[in-house]
């Protein structure tokens, strides 16, 4: 094999190099994203060496999210979910539980526990379970004596290792097994009207009445959005996963998709999902109707499905004065979507007067609020690198924006500032 990417010494370089000799022996089918990282971002001489081996005519390309070719992280996440278990060390991969990077901790843990990282269903990355099956010759007691350590050191994994240690009693040694075996099959987590239950549940920081107005808007958000989606098929599922902010809609968005009635209104959809959640609704129709259709202090997604509502009149009157003013709710609170949405529509002149000035505005506000967002995060969040990309790219999308205006010097400052963040 050649780099051993999760021993502590490589931490730091197989993304990026400097790699050596050593790292040119790789196998063509166990380390296949690895070789592929590695041409692409190898030395020149490196990339004809490996090629050559490999007889290699032209240069592969790396895995791309099919459903985000943006997604800076996916292919990373690919070659270490790949080289995690190539690892044979169990040393090695507890040590790599301190590794800087994230996505490296996480695969680490999975592998030396058989934990299946919960996906988050509001993410564009939701297929991020780390599920990488359970090293071989690890025992139940391992497992066990893992997962105490983790606790009793207070570990940034002590609250998975909790969860894990509660759960491992249920879970057979022949499922143990077939998981070191490589069949990494998880069904005690997939019933997605139990998911949807548990979503549902009041939640513990919120009182009675609040609780109960973020379900409906939820719901609400999830009704508009798959009535949207009847008329508007072509990028739908961006749409869903750049606009929601909570995996209860999303949850709900998912098993509207499968109810035959919920186009019928919104009564019969908040009937039915409350119906799956096992809540009652303990609410006047006037009220319930209020909050649907009423801005939520506690949700600027709302704002944006609002938006949706109006502009495209879907169970109102189409309303562009007022479907604008949700919309500028939802970008003045940090709504990353309804930023997109407010500097097209004035950049175009879609529907209002073409004012490039105001979406420049809008397009502004974006930069700082991403901006300030990658800054505050730790560069060892899973995230941080995906933060990095989405404030350079807004960066380029501002110097676009003005080079179209006319104003090529200021763009110029603006691309400037974009490649300094990608080079960071």
């Amino acid at each position: 094999m050649g780099i051993d990417i999760f021993k502590k010494e490589n931490w730091d370089r197989w993304e990026s190099g400097p790699y050596e000799s050593a790292d040119l022996r790789l196998d063509a089918q166990k380390d296949r994203w690895l070789l592929t990282h590695m041409i692409i971002h190898g030395t020149e001489l490196q990339r004809r060496r490996l090629m050559l081996r490999h007889h290699m005519h032209e240069v592969p390309a790396l895995p791309v999210n099919p459903d985000d070719e943006n997604d800076a992280d996916y292919a990373p996440y690919i070659v270490l979910r790949e080289q995690v278990m190539r690892e044979d060390d169990y040393w090695t991969l507890k040590a790599a539980l301190e590794a800087p990077n994230a996505m490296m901790r996480r695969f680490a843990f999975c592998r030396l526990t058989g934990y299946r990282w919960p996906a988050d269903a509001c993410d564009v990355y939701s297929y991020r379970t780390y599920e990488c099956g359970l090293k071989g010759e690890v025992s139940r007691e391992d497992i066990e004596d893992l997962c105490r350590e983790l606790i009793d050191g207070k570990s940034r994994f002590a609250r998975r290792a909790a969860e894990w240690l509660d759960k491992l009693p249920t879970i057979t040694d022949d499922e143990l097994a077939e998981w070191a075996a490589g069949k990494t099959e998880r069904r005690w987590d997939d019933d997605p009207d139990e998911l949807l239950r548990k979503h549902l549940r009041k939640a513990e920081d919120a009182s009675e009445k609040e609780d109960m107005e973020d379900k409906i808007c939820a719901i609400f958000d999830a009704y508009i959005f798959r009535k949207y989606q009847r008329h508007h098929l072509h990028g739908s599922g961006v749409v869903l996963r750049e606009s929601v902010e909570d995996s209860l809609t999303m949850r709900i968005a998912d098993r509207l998709e499968k109810m035959k009635s919920y186009y019928k209104d919104f009564e019969t959809a908040l009937s039915q999902i409350m119906k799956v959640g096992e809540r009652e609704l303990d609410l006047a129709p006037q009220e319930i109707t209020r909050l649907a259709w009423s801005i939520s202090p506690r949700s600027r997604q709302h704002s944006y499905f609002l938006w949706m509502a109006y502009w495209y009149g879907i169970d109102a009157e189409e309303d562009n004065n007022k479907a604008l003013g949700m919309l500028a709710d939802a970008a003045e609170r940090g709504h990353v979507r309804s930023f997109d949405e407010i500097v097209h529509i004035y950049a175009s002149g879609e529907y209002v007067r073409r004012d490039f000035r105001l979406a420049l505005q809008w397009q502004e506000k974006k930069v700082e609020w991403l901006r300030e967002a990658y800054e505050a995060m730790d560069p060892g969040d899973f995230q941080y690198s995906s933060a990095r990309e989405r404030c350079a790219r807004a960066l380029r999308e501002t110097g676009d924006l003005l080079s179209e205006a006319g104003n090529a010097k200021r763009a110029k400052q603006y691309y400037r500032r974009a490649e300094e963040i990608e080079g960071a």
